[in-house]
């Protein structure tokens, strides 16, 4: 080693250099599968609209969260598809992990959204605007961390227990749009918030993509 030192001053900052180029290399496949994830998800969302746009549309509960869904899967699909691509099996298991959790998180809380505002809608002394705001904000609330819940469930035993973050929040946005949309329509003649959404789902297949 003091030979080492003495011919070659570089030989430990050489080999730094040399082991971080490796390691930045490796992780080109994974970087790969990223974009490859974003590109999926995008391409599913894509999918999903063209194909809701060739059915009627109906002014429901049922139906506008049928379609919120069906493009929420779609992305989360195409993301968790294109960002497999020459990933390990243990990296597969992981992305549809983490699919399930956001299509948990996307559906559980809408549909306690939409149920809070069914019930408003149905019950007189409910039916107005504070009612229905509160009832959303629980919706959203409690079916954020039931999701969060029930996704511990299915993660490995080596896995950390997940936790609701800021980035988890991302995909309940579309609840606040949902509420908006059925439950204060009017807003949308004036800010189309509603067009937002497929960057929503877009951003939350990605993520399920991205997993490692």
């Amino acid at each position: 080693m003091l030979v080492e030192n003495k011919i070659y001053p570089n030989f430990k900052s050489y080999n730094h250099y040399k082991n971080r180029s490796k390691d930045l290399s490796d992780n080109s496949p994974a970087q790969s599968r990223n974009y490859k994830a974003i590109i999926g998800s995008a391409a599913g969302v894509a999918c999903a609209l063209v194909l809701c746009s060739r059915f009627p549309k109906k002014e429901t509960t049922f139906d506008e969260v049928i379609r919120m869904l069906a493009t929420a899967g779609a992305a989360n699909v195409g993301g968790v598809l294109a960002g497999s691509i020459g990933a390990s099996k243990e990296s597969k298991e992981k992305k549809w992990r983490e699919a399930a959790f956001q299509m948990m998180n996307t559906t559980i809380p809408m549909l306690m959204v939409s149920s809070a505002l069914e019930i408003c809608k149905r019950t007189k002394q409910l039916n107005k605007t504070p009612a229905k705001i509160i009832g959303s904000i629980m919706g959203m609330t409690g079916g954020a961390m039931l999701a969060t819940k029930l996704s511990n469930t299915l993660k490995d035993d080596d896995e950390p227990k997940r936790k609701y973050t800021i980035k988890d929040s991302v995909a309940n946005f579309d609840d606040i749009i949902m509420t908006i949309s059925l439950g204060f329509k009017k807003i949308l003649d004036y800010v189309p918030v509603d067009k937002i959404l497929p960057f929503i789902y877009a951003y939350c297949g990605a993520r399920a993509g991205q997993k490692e």
